[in-house]
């Protein structure tokens, strides 16, 4: 929990700096180390104050991530509101998520250093085999409706979100 959470910490001075008690004031970082809380107390038998632990955090600042949600290190939730974790779902290190985002369905991964837009639709199909991957250093744009896979590097828009950082431009 805290090898996580002093990355988080660093993550969160790179964007905001401040001093210790800015860590409190912002919602965006209590929001993290409440999830990192219930987590460890998950994966330490805790499960009744894990589940509180994701209930409070639902009520102080709209976000569910459940304790079984696994995330590296480096997690900024840039505006902690309306953010809805499937608990089956894997996000890697140093990635930004915005508000009103959802990952829904099972067996979602996201890669490192993943950009996930306000309001984005990451959304697995219960049929689908190995779930859904989005690839490192991929950004979904605001409003994006993922139900694919997204390669690597790539920028993700619209609904269905289509790959846009290959696109050419004639000027």
């Amino acid at each position: 929990m805290f090898e996580n959470l002093t990355e988080d910490i660093k993550v969160f001075r790179q964007h905001h700096g401040g001093s210790w008690l800015s860590f409190l004031y912002y919602p965006m970082f209590t929001a993290v180390v409440l999830y990192r809380f219930s987590s460890w107390c998950y994966r330490h038998r805790l499960k009744p104050v894990a589940y509180l632990t994701v209930r409070l955090n639902d009520f102080l600042h709209g976000v569910w991530i459940g304790p079984r949600v696994k995330i590296g290190p480096g997690l900024f939730l840039a505006h902690a509101r309306g953010l809805i974790v499937n608990p089956d779902t894997v996000i890697g290190s140093r990635c930004v998520i915005l508000q009103n985002v959802t990952l829904g369905g099972p067996n979602i991964v996201v890669g490192d250093d993943v950009l996930l837009g306000a309001g984005a639709l990451i959304i697995s199909r219960e049929h689908r085999v190995g779930g859904l991957a989005i690839g490192d250093n991929a950004k979904i744009g605001a409003g994006a409706v993922v139900l694919e896979d997204v390669p690597e590097g790539a920028v993700m828009v619209g609904n269905p979100a289509r790959d846009v950082s290959k696109k050419e431009v004639n000027c």
